[in-house]
């Protein structure tokens, strides 16, 4: 019985902790919007690229939280472990930040 509550308490901090990267990524991606600031003065990339990162970190990074959520729910009430889906939720957070971070270096100055 004390398995279970662990469980249900490790996978709750990790969801926690998945809701925690969502909301760092936003803020990375807002603040890497001023790679362009020398755009004005430097040939830069396609600003097109901002929007997208954006979009991707934002809207991509909230279907993973949300798959995440419900995923473990599902376990959860299955009465099955389900402290290992926030991990891979959070690895894949961490991978989606990166990728949108790239995305947004593409419009800075080349």
């Amino acid at each position: 019985m004390s398995t279970r509550r662990a469980d249900i308490a490790v996978t709750i901090v990790l969801l926690v902790v998945h809701g925690f990267l969502l909301g760092a990524t936003v803020v990375l991606l807002g603040l890497l919007v001023m790679v362009t600031d020398p755009c004005g003065s430097v040939r830069c990339g396609d600003p097109a690229w901002i929007d997208r990162a954006t979009a991707l970190g934002v809207w991509g990074g909230a279907a993973v939280l949300i798959a995440d959520l419900a995923l473990a729910v599902y376990l959860l009430a299955r009465r099955r472990r389900a402290f290992f889906v926030p991990i891979i939720g959070c690895a894949a957070q961490v991978a989606l930040a990166v990728g949108a971070a790239a995305m947004e270096w593409m419009a800075g100055p080349v």
